[in-house]
């Protein structure tokens, strides 16, 4: 699987650190003009490369996996009559894979998809009618405005990372319950 992958990455990435760091420590370097110290550090490099590599395909396994358990919660809420709710994880699943989308590549973002989907999110929003709802609404504006801010400036990323925090901040600190309360 992709986590043991990561996992196995990781154990022959610990040994080398070890020995990096034991060699610089030591000042082992004085004995020998560095000469290990290079070698170390660039078997480090690479394995750190093949970590981040690896530690990837497991985040998009994981990523890909709780989407598709967040859409069978999703589906199980609306059944269930727990519309508010639904509509608010929904919102939230979506604008994360935008807000996602738009930081990997600000520069090749679709503004005309990008725009449709910020349109049908406030719509899911605006659909918990009650104060929790507008809470999310506000917070959700400022994602906005700072994604627009992005497709306009690739410059604007911490700005539209910051509102996105605060949306997900407003989102977790309701309770489920809350959604569906008038």
């Amino acid at each position: 699987t992709e986590r043991d992958n990561v996992l196995n990455v990781l154990n022959e990435l610990v040994p080398t650190f070890k020995d990096l760091k034991a060699y610089d420590d030591s000042k082992a370097y004085m004995n020998d003009g560095g000469a290990k110290g290079k070698e170390l550090a660039a078997k480090y490099v690479a394995q750190v490369e093949k970590f981040d590599a690896a530690y990837a395909k497991f985040n998009d396994a994981l990523n890909k996996a709780n989407t598709e358990q967040t859409k069978k919660q999703i589906e199980k809420l609306k059944k269930d009559g727990k519309k508010g709710y639904a509509a608010a994880m929904e919102s939230t699943l979506r604008l994360t894979t935008l807000v996602e989308n738009v930081e990997k590549s600000p520069k090749n973002a679709d503004k005309q998809a990008v725009e449709k989907e910020l349109n049908e999110i406030q719509t899911l929003l605006k659909s918990i009618n009650n104060d929790r709802g507008e809470v999310l609404v506000n917070s959700y504006n400022s994602v906005v405005g700072s994604v627009r801010q992005v497709l306009n400036d690739a410059n604007n990323l911490n700005d539209m990372i910051e509102n996105f925090n605060n949306y997900i901040e407003s989102y977790n600190n309701t309770t489920p319950d809350q959604f569906d309360s008038k």
